[in-house]
């Protein structure tokens, strides 16, 4: 069982090496963890605000298919967004019957137990529901926001895919969710924040052979911590899968305001770690929050603030842990010789070892038998 998890694993890691708007110069690169990330923040707020206005939503249909939806990338790889929509206009049955069989070539990966459903909620991610609308919207933002960073310095190159994606984003003028989404003024804040942690890159004091940036390795710590929910409700413990996807997606939010302050650091001494607390508070109150609807903000507040607090924030900060491990394997695997990862992975998966979480447990025996074939 873990070793299939493992390799399911190994394969949303693809999405950290694949890059977009290859076909044109761009400002800054961004791959499609990232990518998936941005999409993932659009996606929980226009599910908030529908259901600030009474809309019902499945957030249990919603969170699988943002956390889904990326893993046939990980097969098909980086076939641009104008060559896709060419094909499906050209040919929709062939590009319906590549998906369909990139989603059962992935599906012996997904957990026995809940593999249809996830194959079904990979297939109508999005779909006519509510919550297909929601993912479609959530999709075209995050692409609208990269390609409006890349136009400022080549506008020649992305006026045209400017215009595509109003143009596919003027189809959901009549939902109400996005007409309050693109009317608000803290939007502006909340994208700004989301750019920071785009160029937010990990383990910057080390030279990295494939980089990872906060925005990235939010999305996958969200996969790794979903998977363990399931597999702990397996066994018998309550664990709320869908609080657990909410504080693994929200818990690096404060980053792109206070920056990533290592918790060596905040732990250097007595009481400091207790002063960054409350200066993320008030930094997240006042810079990120202000102009939100109040009941918004504090569903989103409590989960960036406290994302480790309770049973499904023990389990985000393994998942969290899990991530960085595997970020360090694959600077092992890529020939990165620096023992500072070694040193560290060490570290964390002796922690990982003493989790309550007998699940987590048994995973991090598994990655530590992958560190020492490695190192063979």
């Amino acid at each position: 069982m873990y070793q299939g998890l493992i390799r399911l694993l190994e394969l949303y890691t693809n999405l950290f090496t694949m890059f977009r708007w290859n076909n044109r110069p761009t400002l800054l690169r961004t791959n499609e963890a990232e990518n998936a990330f941005i999409s993932a923040q659009f996606s929980l707020l226009l599910s908030l605000i529908a259901r600030e206005h009474g809309e019902e939503i499945n957030e249990d249909r919603l969170f699988k298919r943002i956390l889904f939806k990326e893993l046939p990338k990980c097969i098909i790889s980086d076939i641009s967004v104008d060559t896709k929509v060419l094909i499906k206009e050209l040919d929709p049955e062939k590009w319906d019957a590549v998906f369909d069989a990139t989603v059962s070539e992935v599906a012996p990966l997904l957990p026995e137990n809940h593999r249809e459903d996830f194959m079904n909620e990979m297939k109508a991610a999005k779909d006519d529901s509510i919550e297909g609308k929601i993912i479609s919207i959530g999709d075209l933002l995050s692409a609208t926001l990269e390609a409006d960073i890349h136009s400022r310095f080549f506008p020649e190159y992305y006026e045209e895919a400017l215009g595509s994606l109003k143009k596919r984003l003027s189809r959901f003028d009549d939902f109400q969710p996005y007409r309050i989404l693109k009317e608000s003024l803290w939007i502006k804040d909340y994208q700004e924040a989301l750019v920071v942690l785009l160029r937010a890159v990990r383990w910057n004091r080390l030279k990295r052979n494939v980089e990872t940036t906060v925005a990235g390795h939010s999305f996958y710590v969200a996969v790794i911590a979903y998977l363990l929910a399931l597999m702990e409700n397996e066994v018998g413990n309550n664990v709320n899968s869908l609080e657990v996807v909410k504080k693994a997606l929200l818990h690096d939010i404060p980053e792109s305001l206070t920056g990533d302050i290592i918790t060596p650091t905040k732990r250097k001494v007595k009481g400091f770690e207790e002063v960054i607390s409350r200066v993320e508070e008030k930094m997240v109150s006042e810079r990120l929050l202000v102009h939100m609807p109040e009941s918004i903000a504090l569903e989103l507040k409590q989960r960036m603030l406290d994302p480790f607090g309770g049973t499904e924030g023990k389990l985000v900060r393994a998942a969290d842990l899990t991530a960085a491990v595997v970020e360090c394997l694959m600077e092992i695997k890529t020939g990165n010789a620096q023992l500072a990862f070694r040193s560290a992975i060490s570290n964390m998966l002796d922690t990982l070892s003493e989790s309550e979480f007998e699940n987590v447990r048994y995973l991090s025996d598994s990655l530590r038998w992958g560190l020492e074939w490695v190192g063979r």
